[in-house]
């Protein structure tokens, strides 16, 4: 056994090796974080941007998305800029309007064969660069010149445009009697402020209406054809801006028609009956109820009629300012002859009234009483409106609502803020004050 001393001496050593030991582990892991952290920035300075890992076509289909002065694109890298010259659909929308001639001339070089797009406004309409290219003519919204334009137009063919939208300036639909032959193959059209063709040329006769899908039409004047004249056997979307579209809807023929929009017109006499069978547009699963003027026992009653004529809806879209006579929680109202009802979206809400959620409520609640299927609901705030008003969806009337559908969307909708704080019980309580849309 060693002396006393030296016991002492090795115990002192050993522990003055602990503290070595201590502090060397101290500055290993203080010098494995500083290179971990060192590791963590090299890779990120390395790494390649996710938009960058993208390919180039996807790149250039979400360039395409950008609207407004897309082209300074080309200035962000250089793989930016190629993919900005090599996809010709970046250079192929042409306004005359701000278009000059040699950047017409450059764009179409650039535009390869992609399909063409051009907007001709009021200024004489030069297309001397864009007829050779009249087989790429894809879409062309004509909005002033229109005569000027159309003398251009009607001495070619345009075997690709499948839209166009057109301004009559009060003309009559007359002076476009040769469509059919330079826009074969048309698709979508858009009629605006044009009269009616004259009884001697049958509008079936002016328009490609073998062809066509989608058909709109706005005008001041009444669209009065003969009954069941107009055939469109392959139109599938019908928007009128009229003031009557009763005598329209009588004159048209179209059993592909899955989709009608309205927007009600100035003020006149309204047709009050619907010379057509109840099955005529038993097709037409999607209703649009527009704002037009002012709400008026002429335009509910015309909506009242649409209610019936279009039986076979499925998804509409209603303004709210129509739902207190639309919706009967006491007899049958307008929207009870949609017995295939799945969707509803009302538009416009503006909160502070609950008198719109009360119909609401009270239709649904009744269609639960008979046994009927939930719908789901969509509720869209009017742009713009005053968002300090908030919803309180824990109001007793919402809550009833929400029973009362298969599911309630708010798009649009300010909520009031809700905070939580878990009670004894485990449930949840809200702590701050909550502001109620129907009680402001």
């Amino acid at each position: 056994m060693g002396s006393l001393s030296g016991a002492r001496a090795e115990l002192a050593h050993l522990q003055r090796r602990e503290l070595q030991l201590l502090q060397e582990l101290s500055d290993v892991r203080k010098a494995l974080a500083a290179q971990r952290v060192a590791l963590d920035e090299l890779v990120e300075a390395s790494a390649v941007p996710y938009i960058d890992r993208l390919p180039n076509e996807l790149l250039a289909e979400i360039f395409l998305l950008i609207k407004d002065d897309r082209r300074s694109l080309v200035s962000v890298s250089r793989r930016w800029r190629t993919v900005v010259f090599d996809t010709g659909r970046m250079w192929s929308e042409f306004d005359l309007l701000y278009n000059f001639p040699t950047m017409q001339k450059l764009y179409l070089e650039r535009s390869r064969q992609a399909p063409l797009t051009l907007t001709i406004d009021y200024v004489e309409p030069d297309l001397d660069a864009f007829l050779p290219h009249a087989n790429r003519w894809h879409t062309l919204h004509v909005l002033g010149s229109t005569g000027m334009t159309l003398d251009i137009i009607s001495e070619i063919i345009l075997p690709s445009l499948r839209h166009l939208v057109i301004h009559g300036d009060g003309f009559s639909l007359d002076e476009m009697l040769t469509m059919r032959s330079w826009a074969p193959a048309l698709k979508h059209l858009e009629l605006i402020h044009w009269e009616p063709p004259s009884p001697r040329w049958p509008l079936c006769q002016i328009i490609p209406a073998e062809s066509l899908e989608e058909l709109s039409i706005t005008s001041y004047d009444d669209w009065k054809l003969e009954k069941d004249s107009v055939h469109l056997p392959s139109l599938r979307r019908l928007t009128l801006d009229l003031r009557d579209p009763i005598p329209f809807l009588e004159a048209i023929v179209a059993p592909q028609l899955a989709s009608f929009c309205f927007t009600p017109g100035y003020e006149g006499p309204i047709s009050k009956t619907f010379a057509g069978t109840r099955m005529k547009f038993n097709n037409v699963s999607h209703l649009t109820l527009s704002p037009g003027r002012g709400v008026d026992e002429q335009t509910l009653g015309l909506f009242r009629l649409l209610c019936q004529v279009f039986c076979g809806i499925r998804h509409a879209d209603i303004l709210v300012d129509y739902v207190q006579t639309l919706f009967s929680y006491s007899g049958q109202g307008a929207i009870d002859h949609w017995t295939c009802i799945e969707r509803l979206e009302i538009q416009n809400i503006i909160l502070g009234s609950s008198q719109p959620f009360q119909y609401l409520t009270n239709w649904f609640e009744k269609r639960m009483r008979f046994g009927q299927r939930k719908l789901h609901l969509k509720l869209k705030g009017k742009p713009a409106w005053d968002k300090l008003v908030t919803l309180n969806t824990s109001d007793t009337l919402f809550q009833r609502l929400q029973e009362c559908c298969a599911s309630v969307v708010l798009d649009g909708i300010p909520l009031s803020p809700q905070f939580f704080l878990p009670t004894s019980a485990g449930s949840l309580l809200p702590i701050s004050p909550t502001y109620t849309a129907f009680n402001v």
